[in-house]
């Protein structure tokens, strides 16, 4: 929290919550391709038993030697892609302030957001069949820029959420007045004036 703490804080702002993102940030990549790798193995393998089983004239090491590169291929393909993810998630930085919700993230190009608690309409959750399994989600905000997500893969967003709304709720609490509170308008009291008994019938004089 490097970059929020001592570069990015106004004064008298208070960092009140760090989501933290999730450590399935880093594997989403490998898991998604796990079944394309899986099935590539089990092609291969198949593929390799079919023109045993037919005898047919084909070089099968020549095959097998080709299916090898490109597994290795693939696979070098997703260690750089975990290398670059793991990069991403230590410069990632959340933060939520007692004014607004802050976002960094980037290695080389540093991308930072930042969005007032005012700009603020509606605040959603959103989570997928891998964060229903793990345990994360993404927060997005619905602001006057339309909505955006804002915490990406961040580990318990549903206690995120009641944290963000609770610190809404509590800033409209607060009412700063300037000067002194206008005095209260005091009318002076009339008293009704008695009206004589003879408007409304026959005065009769009492001897």
């Amino acid at each position: 929290m490097t970059f929020i703490k001592k570069k990015n804080l106004l004064e008298g702002e208070e960092l009140l919550y760090v989501p933290q993102p999730h450590w399935m940030y880093t594997l989403k990549p490998i898991v998604q391709s796990l079944p394309f790798i899986i099935v590539l193995f089990i092609l291969g393998s198949a593929a390799n038993s079919f023109f045993i089983s037919l005898d047919l004239p084909v070089d099968t090491d020549i095959f097998m030697g080709i299916f090898q590169y490109v597994f290795f291929f693939i696979l070098a393909v997703v260690l750089l892609v975990l290398g670059w993810r793991i990069l991403l998630y230590i410069n990632t930085e959340f933060g939520v302030t007692n004014k607004r919700l802050i976002m960094k993230k980037g290695v080389f190009r540093i991308f930072v957001a930042e969005i007032p608690f005012d700009r603020i309409e509606s605040i959603y959750c959103i989570k997928g069949i891998l964060g229903r399994i793990f345990h994360y989600g993404t927060i997005c905000i619905s602001g006057v820029g339309g909505m955006m997500p804002v915490f990406y893969m961040v580990h318990r967003p549903f206690a995120l959420r009641r944290k963000i709304v609770s610190i809404i709720e509590k800033n409209k609490l607060i009412t700063v007045v300037k000067g002194d509170l206008p005095k209260p308008i005091i009318k002076p009291v009339v008293e009704a004036e008695e009206e004589p008994a003879y408007r409304y019938g026959t005065f009769v004089k009492m001897a």
